[in-house]
């Protein structure tokens, strides 16, 4: 039996007028995290917080949002929120101010009680290559951890050499940043560079294949996106290449793995299906650890804009995170593995 729901998760408030750049962590015990950044102005460089809501019952509802960044006068964003979850079910939240320049940093939070409560910030920019780089941002989405127990989480940067202004987001170079030690340090991979093919590699998302390898889904300054495997999630990058059967608008898009034991195991993708506008929501099904996606699903034709996808194995659901209109809402669509393909 197939389900299909979509909601409005977040819309604009008095305090804010836009919700974006999405994040989601379902945790080992089955609550969804859902993030963003909320902002008094769509501007990437406004004035913004960043904000969690749980739900306990499979996106039906949510608590309360919480409070977990806050931007101030010294540094007016706290920018690009992303979660994942170490083998000991602890749960680490990493963000940035001002996306590291002007005396911004690269922080770390994490929380021992599923994301109820969290620990003061712990900085985290030495880890970074302040010395290489201006601009830095993490994900956006959520971070993974390999069968070994290592956290990976996809970082973009513009490095000196490029001599861009201090505040430009591109010309950019990506990498991950990446722990052994369940977060207590971190370093920075291998970098993937701009070729005669991907121009510019920004945001990016990671997911494990099914034979253990680490697989990015990248955005780049082209109309679809592109790729890379690594044995490792850190470096020796292979295969990394634009993704010509996957179109898409210079926008973020997402990717997770479902392994719920029942059916094969799938990358799930969803972004804006389009090589011009933000619209078209769509989710794709890849059975051969993203060399093809051979199932897609529209999800919503009309609105877009940043896609996050999560999945909860145990309870068999999928979830896709979005926004419309640069974040004046955002839709939360949950669905189960049969919907995609029936």
């Amino acid at each position: 039996m197939t389900f299909f729901e979509n909601r409005e998760l977040w819309c604009p408030t008095e305090e804010y007028t836009n919700h974006r750049i999405p994040g989601m962590l379902v945790t080992r015990r089955g609550t969804l995290l859902a993030y963003c950044e909320a902002r008094s102005t769509a501007s990437d460089w406004g004035r913004m917080d960043i904000l969690l809501q749980r739900s306990e019952n499979h996106g039906k509802s949510f608590g309360a949002p919480i409070l977990i960044a806050k931007g101030n006068e010294d540094h007016r964003t706290v920018n690009n929120p992303v979660m994942l979850e170490d083998k000991n079910g602890r749960i680490h939240f990493l963000y940035c101010e001002d996306y590291t320049v002007n005396g911004g940093r690269a922080l770390r939070r994490y929380s021992d009680d599923d994301g109820l409560s969290w620990s003061e910030p712990i900085e985290i920019t030495e880890f970074t290559r302040p010395d290489y780089r201006n601009v830095f941002a993490f994900g956006p989405g959520h971070g993974i951890m390999t069968e070994d127990g290592t956290l990976v989480v996809p970082v973009w940067m513009v490095p000196r050499f490029f001599e861009a202004p201090l505040l430009a987001h591109n010309p950019s170079v990506i990498s991950t940043l990446y722990s052994k030690d369940n977060g207590e340090s971190w370093a920075l991979g291998e970098l993937l560079e701009t070729t005669s093919e991907v121009i510019s590699p920004n945001e990016t998302v990671a997911a494990p294949t099914s034979d253990g390898r680490v697989y990015l889904n990248i955005r780049f300054r082209g109309y679809c996106r592109a790729k890379a495997y690594s044995q490792n999630g850190y470096s020796d990058w292979q295969d990394y290449r634009p993704d010509y059967r996957l179109p898409d608008p210079q926008c973020f898009g997402s990717v997770a793995a479902y392994d719920d034991g029942k059916h094969p195991f799938t990358l799930i993708f969803a972004n804006c299906a389009d090589k011009e506008k933000r619209a078209n929501v769509t989710v794709r099904a890849s059975l051969d650890d993203g060399e093809s996606y051979s199932v897609s699903k529209l999800i919503d034709r009309e609105r877009g804009g940043y896609a996050e996808v999560a999945v909860d194995n145990r309870a068999g659901i999928i979830y896709v995170l979005y926004e419309d209109k640069f974040g004046e809402t955002c839709h939360l669509s949950t669905f189960n593995y049969e919907w995609i393909f029936e």
